[in-house]
């Protein structure tokens, strides 16, 4: 190739990439704030400008198509792996969602055309009708001489699709141990003194990534919150707060900006205890009266730490939520249900399920199916009804990470559940231990629905009988 021919030929690289990242950053913008934001603006502008580049410098047709998770500037294969990678996924998926594999401009766009389009494209989508409708909105776009291009894959057959559900698992798994990762950051900040959201993890980003993914995968979500360190407590119950709370949110229906807000709230409502002493957070008994007044003054501190500087309403929500929700739902001077914020009780039941699930210094860990039980037990006084009718409708009979034992004499981690109630005693098994105790190392998956004579679920089993460093939710993920 001649030196000329590697000059274009660069500069189309850079230019496809700047075309993959900032239609990713216009979609991902728009759901975060108000079309006439400054930083929309700016980024929708951006992105105008590489489209007309691009359509000048590839003779009046700009293609960019998707194909197996690999991204093509016409017929010129992008390299966007590493730090970008992630994006690439995030955007095919959108693609993916709407039953697209691409898009294609024949003439140069004009700002406003192209940001009612994107506006358009970004709204969700939740079902076959959707998609169609949404297709026929896109396709009325005819100022932008643009063409919707269908999925294109080099060979027919599953491989594209489980390829496509090993990334999605992937991408989950590394969000949730970024946010592991940014509340330990927060945890820093706050014991010395910083303002906790300051950190170098965008945790709304984060949060939003949770979201994208509560959307599509909401039983891998569960499978995540699962997972129990009692060592790394703290960064783990927070992290497991958030996506419990937000797989609830969605369930009632919170739009995905409130999300955001939601799970960030989440995210922050426990950091105070991060700044307790080791001896207290350790101790075997129930804390006395200046311990609570210790604990009290954290919980002041922290609330200043996540407000730091600036105060808006996202800040004033998350102090909110905070403090709010361990307040009980019932007000026990007045009877009446206390005036709490909606994210406040969603949080309190999502905190609650976790920590009750969790081994402790002065308890063992309850089962899910336990923890679930206590919670109806406390629904109406404690916790918001709705809420916890909402989470064991989620959770169903046997939560996912439930250890049980079946009537084979095979022990097993409920794996997955079925939407048809009738099926909620039969759910999906990962087996563990076989009928005479010895560990499977292979991956075996029971679907006690379909299989007749593998068994039935026996009872439950706690986690500490398979040892003391076993974790149910890291056996369902892996």
């Amino acid at each position: 190739m001649r030196g000329a021919d590697l000059g274009v030929t660069a500069k189309l690289q850079l230019l496809g990439r700047s075309l993959v990242l900032q239609l990713h950053m216009v979609l991902r913008t728009m759901r975060l704030h108000d079309p006439n934001n400054r930083a929309l603006l700016v980024a929708s502008e951006n992105l105008k400008d590489t489209i007309n580049t691009l359509w000048a410098a590839l003779d009046g047709s700009v293609r960019l198509q998707f194909v197996e998770g690999m991204v093509y500037l016409n017929d010129m294969r992008l390299r966007l792996e590493g730090a970008v990678s992630e994006q690439v996924r995030n955007l095919q998926a959108e693609f993916k969602e709407r039953n697209l594999g691409g898009l294609a401009f024949a003439r140069p766009v004009d700002s406003g055309a192209l940001k009612a389009f994107l506006h358009a494209f970004s709204q969700p989508v939740e079902s076959e009708q959707d998609i169609e409708a949404l297709r026929r909105k896109l396709a009325e776009f005819h100022d932008l001489a643009l063409e919707l291009l269908e999925p294109r894959y080099f060979k027919d057959g599953v491989d594209e699709e489980q390829a496509l559900r090993i990334d999605k698992r992937t991408f989950a798994l590394q969000t949730y141990a970024k946010t592991v990762v940014a509340v330990r950051e927060m945890v820093r900040g706050l014991r010395v003194g910083d303002d906790a959201a300051t950190v170098k993890l965008p945790i709304t980003r984060i949060v939003q990534d949770l979201v994208d993914i509560a959307t599509e995968r909401v039983n891998f979500l569960l499978k995540l919150a699962a997972i129990k360190k009692a060592d790394d407590y703290i960064y783990n119950h927070a992290a497991n707060t958030c996506v419990l709370s937000l797989v609830v949110g969605r369930a009632l229906e919170v739009d995905r900006l409130a999300l955001v807000d939601l799970g960030t709230s989440a995210l922050f409502a426990d950091l105070g205890y991060a700044l307790l002493p080791d001896e207290v957070l350790e101790r075997k008994e129930e804390l006395d009266a200046a311990q609570r007044h210790e604990v009290n003054e954290l919980m002041i501190r922290q609330i200043r730490g996540i407000m730091g500087h600036r105060i808006s309403d996202g800040m004033l929500r998350r102090a909110i939520v905070a403090y709010e929700h361990h307040l009980p739902y019932l007000d026990p001077n007045t009877g009446a249900p206390n005036p709490t914020h909606l994210f406040s009780r969603i949080v309190a039941v999502a905190d609650a399920f976790d920590a009750l699930t969790t081994r402790r210094p002065w308890r063992e860990g309850y089962t899910a199916d336990e923890a679930l039980r206590i919670l109806l037990q406390e629904a109406g006084t404690k916790f918001d009804p709705l809420v916890v009718r909402v989470l064991v409708n989620l959770m169903g009979i046997y939560p996912l990470g439930s250890v049980v034992r079946l009537t084979t004499g095979e022990i097993g981690v409920v794996y997955h559940n079925s939407n048809d109630p009738a099926l909620f005693e039969r759910p999906w098994v990962k087996i563990i231990r076989d009928a005479s105790g010895e560990e499977v190392r292979r991956t075996l998956i029971r679907n006690l629905a379909d299989e007749a004579d593998v068994g039935r679920i026996e009872r439950t089993v706690k986690p500490r009988e398979l040892g003391p460093d076993f974790d149910p939710g890291m056996a369902i993920i892996v």
